[in-house]
């Protein structure tokens, strides 16, 4: 049977009459959905943690940090030296982040395709004929043929839905449901989401190599019997399978550390192998145990790996690792298991609601944490997740594929919607990976239904495609701008501090002052004791010049997190322009003390010292900020002032250059540079460089003024 089960499998999918089934077409229609619906993404900026985990870490820089075994005790390392080869490549352009995002989710397609072609052939190789999938045993090789009894009717309709025509184009709507789906949005447009999107990949190549390798175990097997009666052809196969099989079990072992080492919710995929190995490839009680005896101990070795490397990666002694297993199974020490646990039926419940119908999506959901099992709607969210599981349990012998897509869906998302309490309970790139599962089951329940019309279910499928692509597209459009994607994030969830929060900094970004601080204040009636809204409503107040209130903003700020180091920057803002020189600078050493790589503090100090008449080392601390974030546009525009000042015009005019350069919208520096035309006697180019600087700024009154002189002498002239 294991011979003849895999020949089938491997003819079935030869000839089947429809374009569907063809894998080149399949392959260019997976890639073509991919490019269309994520061509809008190309220019969506850093948001949120992709401004700390990429564009302002310093860490990504300088590929050394990631060659040597240093490297590989860094969070994530597979992902963070992907970021560092794009900045090696193009800087902080978002362009090229995005591309790669793009890439790995077309792969991912690809490996979809090909798994979801894997397993609903080994499951059509029993469908209908036998309820058990075969087993690789000379015990079932050697058992009597039974009496084929009459298919029961349930059996007799899966066989129909497992038909060798029906099987390809069934994998390529897997496929497209897995691309298109707008709730893989999340982890493919927001850049640092990389982590779930890149460990799904080598997660579904880990799982498709196991695949393989059993595949060839069952042939090798087939070959098996009296050595001097094989013929010479069978030989050569059985020695081609020894050198292949190990091969492709090492190459899974390989992918499987790469997915873990990406993100940790890959400590799934032991689950998932044990999941495909029951649904296909042996069911019987025989074989789970001798199973068993290897898998206890292999998982015993696998699991001490694992929190080995987690300890040491956290800075944990391996001495007193077992003490630590608490430590390390958690992310933050301020939610307790029982209450992630139990908010976690309820968001289990917004998940599945998101894949049926993918409305109200949201960059920050911000579930509130259940107080126990009888908060809220939680019992009955407990009611409908175990409804769904025991949907699973009952379909495994009369439905395995539906069977199979539910227990993929929580076994890959058990990590984090389990008893590891996250510091945030909910958020949609944890579903890339769980998608999977759910197209599975979608697709082969769509097929079952239209059992006996193709064509109708095919039909239903690509409207299906279409509409959920055109929603990819559309939410794509929210993302292309971080005003509006703050904007629908507090609008979706108006208890959200953290999304009115990061809707007044995005506000304060493009000049909106006003709406800001209205922002920042109903994050703070929300959360009163929120630091970042603190800090950033007291350096709104900074602008407006409301100096006393913005200094307690900051205090408060750094009472809740007194190593905040925007804080302390921007209260040493605040005390440079009381005129209380000193004081600044001790707050601008503290930042750095915090933080020794924190440009806007250098910047900060080297204002404060310029003022206190120290320039050369004004002059050093804007070089380090400069030298820190080459894309910082400021401690350019401050050493082309003291350039000016000098009367060294052309280094001047390079600095204030550079400045706009790095900054298209930096009003002063245009300024600055209209008045070096004027001394250069270039009117026209200092007229529209006045004229710049009012565009961006109405009210720069350095470009009002220059703006008035220039229009008495071009006046004159004429």
């Amino acid at each position: 049977m294991a011979n003849g089960g895999t020949r089938r499998l491997s003819m079935k999918f030869k000839h089947s009459g429809s374009v569907l089934a063809n894998p080149w077409f399949a392959l260019i229609l997976i890639a073509a959905t991919v490019l269309v619906i994520y061509s809008n993404t190309y220019s969506v900026p850093f948001v949120f943690d992709g401004k700390v985990q990429i564009e302002n870490k310093e860490k990504i820089r300088d590929l050394e940090n990631y060659v040597s075994l240093k490297g590989l005790k860094t969070h994530r390392p597979i992902v963070e030296f992907s970021f560092a080869l794009n900045y090696q490549f193009g800087k902080l352009n978002p362009v090229g982040y995005h591309l790669v995002n793009i890439l790995i989710h077309l792969t991912n397609g690809v490996l979809v395709y090909f798994l979801a072609l894997n397993v609903l052939g080994r499951l059509s190789l029993f469908q209908g004929e036998q309820s058990e999938p075969p087993v690789a045993s000379q015990a079932h090789r050697k058992r009597k043929k039974r009496i084929r009894k009459p298919t029961p009717p349930t059996q007799k309709s899966n066989a129909m839905v497992f038909s060798s025509s029906k099987i390809p184009s069934m994998s390529l709507w897997v496929a497209l449901l897995f691309v298109a789906h707008p709730i893989q949005t999340q982890a493919v447009t927001y850049i640092v989401q990389r982590y779930a999107s890149m460990s799904a990949m080598f997660y579904l190549a880990s799982v498709l190599l196991y695949i393989q390798a059993r595949n060839l175990q069952l042939n090798m097997e087939g070959l098996g019997g009296n050595d001097s009666l094989k013929p010479d052809a069978d030989k050569k196969s059985a020695a081609a399978f020894s050198f292949k099989i190990p091969f492709y079990f090492a190459a899974t072992v390989l992918s499987g550390v790469f997915a873990f080492l990406s993100k940790e919710n890959a400590a799934t995929l032991p689950g998932i192998i044990l999941l495909v190995e029951y649904f296909l490839f042996d069911r019987s009680w025989q074989g789970w145990k001798k199973k068993l005896i290897r898998l206890v101990p292999l998982g015993a070795l696998l699991t001490f790996l694992a929190l080995y490397f987690l300890s040491s990666m956290r800075g944990l002694k391996f001495e007193n690792l077992l003490e630590d297993v608490s430590i390390l199974t958690r992310e933050t020490g301020t939610v307790d298991r029982w209450s992630y646990f139990c908010t976690q039926f309820n968001v289990l419940v917004e998940y599945i609601r998101l894949l049926f119908f993918p409305f109200g999506q949201n960059v920050d959901h911000m579930v509130p944490l259940k107080a126990g099992f009888f908060d809220g709607l939680t019992p009955l969210a407990f009611v409908f997740v175990m409804a769904v599981i025991l949907v699973g349990i009952w379909n495994i012998r009369k439905r395995p594929a539906v069977s199979f897509g539910i227990f993929w869906f929580f076994i890959t998302l058990s990590i984090e919607s389990s008893i590891f309490p996250i510091s945030d309970a909910m958020f949609e790139h944890r579903l890339y990976l769980p998608v999977f599962g759910f197209a599975v089951s979608v697709v082969y329940v769509v097929f079952q239904l239209f059992s006996n019309k193709r064509v109708w279910a095919n039909l239903l499928l690509a409207t299906a495609i279409v509409a959920l692509g055109m929603g990819t597209y559309l939410r794509n459009k929210v993302w292309q701008d971080p005003l509006s994607l703050w904007k629908d994030s507090a609008r979706k969830n108006p208890e959200n501090h953290r999304a009115h929060n990061n809707f007044g900094a995005e506000l304060n970004d493009v000049g909106y002052l006003g709406p800001a601080i209205r922002e920042y204040s109903k994050a703070l009636e929300i959360k009163p004791d929120f630091a970042d809204a603190n800090n950033n409503l007291g350096n709104a107040l900074i602008r407006q010049g409301q100096l006393e209130e913005a200094i307690q903003c900051f205090s408060k700020a750094l009472q809740k997190k007194p190593r905040l180091v925007g804080a302390l920057n921007n209260m040493g803002v605040a005390l440079a322009q009381k005129g209380d020189l000193d004081d600044a600078i001790r707050y601008f050493k503290k930042a750095l003390g915090v933080n020794p790589l924190y440009a806007g503090a250098h910047n900060s100090l080297g204002n404060a010292l310029a003022q206190k008449g120290r320039v050369e080392e004004a002059m050093l601390e804007w070089t380090k900020a400069a030298e820190i974030n080459p894309a910082y546009a400021n401690p350019h525009y401050n050493m082309g002032v003291v350039f000016e000042q000098k009367g060294d015009m052309r280094e001047a005019e390079r600095c204030f250059s550079e400045a706009v350069r790095l900054n298209p919208h930096y009003a002063q520096a245009y300024s600055k540079l209209g008045f070096i035309s004027v001394r250069q006697g270039d009117y026209k180019s200092a007229m529209r460089l006045f004229s710049k600087a009012l565009e961006i700024n109405p009210r720069l009154a350095d470009a009002q003024r220059g703006f008035r002189k220039m229009t008495r002498l071009i006046g004159k002239g004429n």
